[in-house]
């Protein structure tokens, strides 16, 4: 159990003796909310929050920062009425660097943005070798990743909404192209993984971005330890290192890391409500910075308001689950889900996970120059093939008013062979679908300045979104503790597993 130290919980007497859930047969969806707003917690509360992690910084998995953030959670989570609040120890074979630096050989010193997590190490002493821009033995490599580059025709073909929706705003063109840094891990990972192939003795990865944006950036996050130490550099240092790699030049790198067994936190509690049936709400609890991962700021608003419903009126109880470990692979959320595949997940019948909510754009302009723009950031919820969890995720986004509501289907698709539709999505909530199963939704957008470690984010994000979004979806937790389990469980005709099931009934697929 955690201390009781004091907290400020705002909105306490408003919430006092207020009707907070009218009954189900009275909502007619989705144009009578079931959530108060009046009886919610004020966003000067939430303001004062989101300024409290964003000066928190980084909280790399297994950290002292991230712990003693989770420490503070689990007494925030008792008082505002969570049951039962509990930690889940995960193993985490947690990889800490202590220092690092880049020169050319004969050229001097490199700016370097930032290390390439689980990398490697090479010691105090550095290793020195030519630069070369192919993998090859007993070189240093440098390699230039980009994001995909994904227009939003996509996202507009897997929306589950389509053709009639997402409604655009006036000037939407599809094919503007989306192009987050965050995509760039998945290039990074596979140049690591050919240069340690080819016996490279090290790496540096460059960002075809400027250096604020290069800044910081925590890619890939997969906490897989590679075994070559390496760097990330921004565009300007990347040419200067070409350059020198024409002219067949050496350079110096140097990451100093070490590997250590811990163990690291989940934390979950429990709002009772008329059964034991629950809905489950996640996010994660380390992050880069005060955007990545605010889900939990969030989630204890909602969570503030649920308590207080009266338990008879709470049709199905709700789980609060902080996963660790998002930055380490999602091994939080993943060994949560195993771990109490018996007990607590089989008892659960839907979820949703919540991520970096209330992101404004940061976007190049005409001269390369990155500005804050108008509006919120493209913001997306991810939902298995689910019409219940569809049309709740869907109501929930329209009324967060975070621009076009864009409710999409699993794109990924699953090696590992554990989806039940053969695909996943993006994020810290994907195992709540892929591993369980579970009627699901993930709501996540990804700004340019996502993964950038220790950046202040106060200037990105706009906490009045975050109160609407944490209104919003709480509405869709009202809803999914009220609909029937038949109804819950029922798939799309159009998800991949459910066509193949009717295909087989009628004779067509065998």
């Amino acid at each position: 159990m955690f201390g009781r130290r004091q907290l400020l919980v705002g909105g306490a007497a408003a919430l006092a003796g207020s009707r907070f859930a009218p009954s189900a047969r009275a909502a007619t969806w989705p144009d009578a909310p079931l959530t108060g707003d009046a009886q919610f917690m004020p966003w000067q509360q939430i303001h004062a929050w989101q300024e409290a992690v964003d000066a928190v910084g980084l909280r790399a998995t297994g950290s002292r920062a991230h712990h003693g953030y989770v420490d503070r959670l689990g007494e925030r989570m008792e008082r505002v009425g969570m049951r039962r609040v509990r930690t889940d120890p995960v193993p985490l074979a947690r990889w800490e660097p202590s220092g690092w630096g880049l020169d050319v050989v004969g050229g001097g010193a490199v700016d370097v943005s930032w290390y390439v997590p689980y990398s490697g190490s090479t010691g105090p002493d550095g290793v020195t070798a030519p630069l070369s821009t192919t993998p090859k033995r007993g070189t240093i490599g440098l390699v230039t990743v980009r994001p995909p580059q994904l227009p939003y025709l996509l996202l507009d073909l897997i929306d589950w909404n389509a053709p009639g929706g997402p409604r655009h705003a006036p000037g939407y063109d599809p094919l503007e192209v989306y192009d987050r840094p965050w995509f760039g891990g998945m290039s990074a990972v596979q140049a690591m993984d050919d240069h340690k192939a080819a016996g490279a003795v090290g790496l540096i990865v460059v960002l075809d971005l400027p250096a604020e944006v290069a800044r910081g950036q925590y890619l890939p996050y997969d906490g897989i330890n590679r075994g070559i130490p390496s760097l990330l550099v921004d565009r300007d240092a990347g040419a200067r290192l070409a350059a020198a790699a024409r002219d067949g030049a050496s350079a110096r790198l140097r990451l100093e890391a070490a590997v250590q067994q811990i163990t690291t936190p989940n934390l979950y509690g429990i709002i009772p409500g008329a059964s034991d049936e629950l809905v489950m709400v996640q996010s994660h609890t380390d992050g880069t910075n005060g955007l990545e991962e605010n889900g939990p700021e969030a989630i204890l608003a909602m969570a503030q308001y649920l308590a207080r419903i009266p338990r008879e009126e709470l049709p199905r109880s709700v789980l609060v689950v902080l996963s660790t470990g998002h930055m380490a692979g999602t091994i939080g959320t993943d060994t949560f889900l195993r771990r109490h595949k018996d007990g607590l997940i089989a008892r659960t019948v839907a979820g949703m996970s919540l991520e970096h909510l209330g992101a404004r754009p940061w976007l190049p302009g005409p001269d390369g120059r990155f500005r804050i723009g108008p509006g919120h950031e493209t913001t997306i919820c991810f939902t298995s093939p689910h019409p219940a969890v569809i049309g709740a995720a869907t109501r929930a986004h329209l009324r967060s008013r975070m621009g076009d509501a864009r409710v999409l289907r699993p794109f990924l698709p699953d090696t590992r062979g554990e989806s039940p539709s053969g695909f996943w999505w993006p994020g810290d909530g994907e195992g709540l679908w892929r591993i369980a199963g579970l009627p699901s939704l993930q709501l996540i957008s990804g700004p340019a300045y996502l993964l950038n470690a220790g950046m202040p984010t106060m200037r990105f994000v706009d906490t009045r979104a975050i109160r609407r979004q944490a209104v919003a979806f709480t509405d869709a937790v009202l809803e999914l503790t009220r609909v029937p389990r038949t109804d819950l469980d029922r798939r799309r005709i159009d998800d991949p597993a459910a066509l193949k099931d009717l295909l087989r009934c009628i004779g067509l697929l065998t």
